[in-house]
């Protein structure tokens, strides 16, 4: 299950987010480490066509952060995609919350397809992305730079008229 991110659930992503390069590898360049909570409203208050989601297990525990980028180039599109606990990473949990995220955005949007970009180096978030169905495309994204070094970005595709609805929540 997914809900909207919320201000009160800033305790939960601070907890999960503990070193600079997961926070990049997760969000960017655009939140500096350590995250905080000003930096999260200011997002979302300079940017409300990029909603935070949270994934919620059987429980309603928190357990993954995602967004839905709407209205600007590449979208729509998946960004900020962390299974918060380390333990909880390669069994499913990332999958399922990612399908939820696709559904929400079909549900929201009247779309064709949707993207998201990752980190050449993130080979295992690579590997769910094609499980669930997306593909790379040709198109040139611009490296993202962490203390002066350079990380290769992809952009994936998941055509939604290719995508097994019957997956979607």
């Amino acid at each position: 299950m997914i809900r909207k991110y919320q201000p009160d659930d800033f305790h939960i992503l601070e907890k999960w987010v503990q070193d600079p390069k997961l926070l990049f590898t997760f969000a960017g360049p655009s939140w500096s480490f350590p995250i905080t909570q000003q930096q999260v409203a200011a997002h979302q208050e300079k940017f409300p066509n990029k909603q935070l989601y949270i994934g919620l297990n059987d429980l309603g525990d928190p357990i993954a952060i995602g967004e839905i980028i709407t209205d600007e180039p590449h979208s729509p599109r998946l960004g900020r995609l962390l299974v918060g606990d380390p333990a909880l990473r390669g069994k499913g949990i990332g999958e399922k919350f990612i399908r939820e995220l696709i559904a929400e955005c079909v549900r929201l949007n009247q779309i064709d397809n949707i993207c998201l970009f990752v980190l050449e180096e993130n080979q295992s978030a690579i590997s769910l992305y094609k499980k669930i169905g997306f593909i790379f495309s040709e198109e040139k994204i611009p490296d993202m730079i962490l203390e002066n070094q350079s990380y290769p970005v992809l952009k994936m595709l998941l055509k939604i008229a290719d995508f097994n609805i019957r997956n979607l929540p």
